[in-house]
């Protein structure tokens, strides 16, 4: 109890400190009085290019202000992008904290780790759940650094916050893990969430190796009935691909081919029904496969990138090879 209590004083230490910044605006400069009237004496000649009809345009003074400094505007109110991302990534953190104290016995007691290991056919997952971690990590890192452009960061600030905020996130509930009853700190989980955000960091860099690679996950339930479950964890019905897009080559982008692409995935089958005791039909197998771009396909209707993470099933002929 004492680390779920010094947590929540660090969050309320960082709210506070949050609070303290957050006066008006121009809090902390030197306040004047001025005369709004219309016929308030001007302090410089009116100029028709710079002042409003009636006085001088202070919003035109601070935008040739800017311009000069090379500077962006500043927001208007207390809402800053640099606050919405403090109070986003805040908030993820106390929600996996309260969440996990409810359902996961987060910070119940010592702090341990767990060998997991790696991609073994005696794993948990037949290291599924480790590709889980890896796609989870890089696409949270693109779907925030697409967020924090929309609120008015750079290409690259965005790119490396947006990294920098889902591993955060992701390490918060590894160290979650590491204080519960029923898991423990995994290096294994953790060096595979590095690797997500590095390579969203890597690609997001790199325009042009992004517009050639995705690392995207395929979802194919048996049933209607697998919906109703966690389907993050659903390991049984998903695939973990990476695809070579045709269409991010130059000498293809033009042609027909540019609506293919080359696959190379790795799934897992026969963990979730061992356990019960039935036979070992436990299995870990790499496949290839060509693909067709969907993305570059549904883009005369729509612009969007959602199929650049998730492989749509029945899009793609493949050839599997079991390892076991």
């Amino acid at each position: 109890m004492s680390a779920l209590l010094r947590s929540a004083g660090a969050l309320g230490a960082a709210c506070l400190l949050v609070a303290s910044h957050a006066g008006p605006a121009g809090a902390g400069e030197a306040a004047y009085d001025i005369d709004f009237s219309l016929h308030a004496p001007q302090p410089y000649a009116a100029n028709p290019d710079r002042d409003a009809p009636y006085g001088p345009s202070l919003a035109a003074a601070d935008t040739a202000a800017d311009e000069s400094t090379g500077r962006e505007p500043e927001p208007d109110g207390w809402l800053t992008k640099e606050r919405k991302v403090l109070l986003l990534n805040g908030g993820a953190v106390a929600a996996i904290a309260i969440y996990g104290v409810i359902n996961w016995d987060y910070f119940q007691g010592s702090a341990k780790s767990t060998p997991e290991g790696w991609f073994g056919r005696t794993t948990k997952s037949g290291g599924a759940d480790k590709m889980g971690h890896l796609w989870s990590t890089y696409a949270a890192s693109h779907l925030l650094a697409y967020l924090y452009r929309d609120w008015g960061y750079s290409d690259s600030e965005a790119n490396g916050l947006g990294a920098l905020s889902a591993l955060g996130v992701q390490t918060m509930m590894e160290l979650g893990d590491a204080y519960s009853g029923d898991f423990g700190f995994s290096y294994e989980d953790m060096a595979m969430n590095v690797a997500g955000a590095g390579a969203a960091y890597a690609l997001g860099r790199y325009p042009a190796l992004k517009s050639k690679l995705d690392l995207r996950v395929e979802y194919k339930p048996d049933r209607f009935g697998d919906l109703a479950g966690d389907i993050f964890t659903d390991y049984e019905n998903q695939r973990y691909l990476l695809a070579l897009k045709l269409d991010g080559f130059d000498v293809f982008e033009d042609s027909h081919l540019g609506y293919l692409e080359l696959h190379v995935g790795y799934f897992t089958r026969g963990y979730d029904s061992f356990p019960q005791g039935g036979s070992d039909d436990r299995r870990r197998s790499l496949y290839v496969g060509v693909g067709v771009n969907v993305t570059k396909l549904v883009r005369m209707f729509a612009d969007t990138a959602v199929f650049n993470y998730i492989q749509i099933p029945y899009t793609s002929i493949r050839a599997d090879r079991d390892l076991d």
